[in-house]
């Protein structure tokens, strides 16, 4: 069976990370996808956005990193995915995840599996990555090692 992880990965956390790794040992196929939604602003390009992921998943053997300008349910059929499979951190994010869940179902037939993250990931979040070097604060517990890396590579070109 093969899924999709949706997202816009604006970065990749280690949230992002455990379950994209659950969901590696789980299933035989894993589609880890950017989408971009036009009217959303991200701090990260899209091409830095889909390198970090594929740098953060580099070594999970059956994870396919790409990314979509269309809709999830699209980007399923046409790669004839089964399921979609979507992390949360408290029961504050599962509303929003079921009616996502309800939505894909009703309007494309898809499944979808939703997996808490684990307790000690909870504060975890790309906003809170995102703030935190907005705010020169030390992020490296929010990051996969080498999205890191990445990180700082970039924002040394840009000094």
């Amino acid at each position: 069976m093969t899924v999709i992880l949706p997202g816009s990965y604006d970065p990749v956390t280690v949230g992002h990370l455990e379950i994209i790794k659950r969901a590696s040992k789980a299933y035989d196929g894993v589609y880890v996808v950017i989408f971009v939604n036009e009217a959303k602003e991200y701090t990260f390009s899209l091409e830095d956005r889909v390198c970090m992921l594929q740098l953060a998943c580099e070594e999970l053997d059956n994870v396919l990193v790409s990314f979509s300008l269309g809709r999830v349910v699209d980007y399923m059929r046409e790669h004839n995915i089964d399921k979609i499979v979507k992390g949360y951190r408290t029961d504050a994010d599962l509303p929003w995840e079921k009616e996502q869940a309800e939505y894909n179902k009703k309007h494309g037939g898809f499944d979808t599996e939703l997996i808490k993250c684990d307790a000690a990931l909870e504060g975890v979040s790309s906003t809170a990555v995102r703030e935190g070097l907005k705010n020169g604060e030390d992020v490296s517990h929010l990051l996969p090692p080498p999205v890191l890396n990445y990180i700082r590579d970039l924002t040394d070109r840009k000094d």
